[in-house]
């Protein structure tokens, strides 16, 4: 019978810390404007994140991982990785062993946990009895190591923004255990904009605006509900976004014979696969070709780039220098090129992200140095107060801007 009661008593005290510590613990809100390059602040009227810069920390930028596209620096961000360790090295890949692409359109490929390696930061929640809702996120709709977030959905861009905060503020108002410490958050709409009409465009420019309102929406609920001062948010973009122009192509066909290629992934990261026994010919095609592009060998891939060590990169990758346009010339008759796009080398400014922290567990007002995106991961975890899993960032580069005693 002591034995017992004593079990009954442990088991209280137990649940009553566990209870304590998720009172104690701020909740996390990672919001991506996608395709937000930080001068785009400096081109049109942003009163919400000029509001949040004055409250709380900004980089001057972020770095993101190679290549600079979508899925790679989304999947980077929440497990603190570089590519050739996450396997996410495009949104358009192909993978032997899988036996199949992966590409954006395809949602069983999406949903499909197998391609996505390393731990996001869900999973690593999850695991510790933090709860998680992902209101979209690159990565979020597949079953990653056994795990999914508490709350999340199938990416539909048809969603309304507006009913996007709507949700993460239903989340954040739960009373019982359900309600989620760690939310995120995803628009599209300025990168869509970016592609369609170019950087600094006054319709990129009117898309940045309108996600502004949006976040303003956020705030203004975060208040009503007594949450302004309760909530953490970081905002974040993947890349940055450089104009193209048709002055600026280079047709691969007029290089190398397609035939003898597989071509994975087009412009600005050209990845090929040579067919059997072509592999030197095309690379010294391309090689003496060499203009407004790199081209290399998988094995010599520049190392800072941390790209070439998966599997799932092929044997030649050419890379478009800034600006310039790989295609052929039968795509380009066919659908000619996009205004503005990212994807070029991560050490282009052009290419950089946005970083933003605002909320009770930040400084006010600083402005720090840009850092790798590699690096949030920690940041994250350590806001949370869960245990990391293994990644590649640093977790002393954020901490001088959490204001936590």
């Amino acid at each position: 019978m002591k034995r017992k009661l004593l079990f009954i008593i442990v088991l209280f005290l137990f649940f009553s810390a566990c209870n304590q510590e998720r009172k104690d613990r701020v909740p996390l809100i990672l919001i991506s404007i996608d395709g937000l390059k930080p001068s785009y602040l400096e081109h049109t009227d942003t009163p919400t994140l000029d509001s949040l810069i004055t409250s709380g920390v900004m980089a001057e930028s972020m770095i993101p991982v190679f290549p600079t596209s979508t899925f790679p620096n989304h999947y980077s961000l929440v497990t603190g990785l570089y590519t050739e360790n996450t396997g996410v090295i495009s949104n358009t890949m192909f993978d032997e062993e899988i036996g199949r692409f992966f590409r954006l359109s395809d949602r069983s490929a999406v949903g499909d946990g197998r391609w996505y390696g390393g731990e996001p930061l869900w999973v690593t929640a999850e695991k510790q009895h933090v709860r998680t809702a992902t209101m979209f996120w690159p990565g979020s709709e597949a079953e990653i190591m056994g795990v999914r977030p508490t709350r999340w959905y199938t990416y539909d861009n048809s969603v309304t923004y507006e009913s996007r905060v709507d949700s993460v503020l239903t989340w954040l108002t739960l009373e019982d255990d359900s309600r989620p410490d760690f939310i995120t958050l995803y628009f599209s709409r300025v990168d869509s904009r970016g592609h369609s009409h170019g950087p600094y465009h006054e319709v990129t420019m009117e898309a940045l605006t309108y996600v502004d309102g949006i976040l303003r929406q956020l705030i203004n609920g975060l208040n009503a509900h007594g949450l302004g001062q309760k909530v953490n948010i970081l905002i974040t973009s993947d890349h940055g976004m450089i104009d193209l122009s048709e002055d600026r192509l280079v047709f691969l066909d007029d290089i190398i014979d397609l035939d003898h290629v597989n071509v994975i992934n087009w412009s600005p990261v050209v990845m090929l696969q040579p067919t059997e026994g072509n592999t030197e010919l095309v690379y010294n095609q391309l090689k003496a070709a060499e203009d407004n592009f790199r081209v290399y060998m998988k094995q010599d891939l520049p190392e800072r780039w941390r790209f070439g060590g998966h599997h799932r990169v092929p044997d030649v990758v050419a890379v478009a220098d800034l600006g310039w346009t790989i295609t052929s010339r039968s795509f380009f008759e066919r659908r000619g090129i996009l205004a503005g796009t990212h994807g070029f080398d991560n050490a282009y400014p052009d290419m950089h992200s946005f970083f933003l922290a605002a909320g009770p567990d930040f400084h006010q007002g600083k402005v720090i140095e840009p850092f790798s995106v590699v690096h949030i991961y920690e940041l994250m975890a350590y806001l949370l107060n869960i245990e990391p899993a293994p990644n590649d960032g640093d977790p002393a580069v954020l901490k001088p801007i959490v204001n936590r005693r």
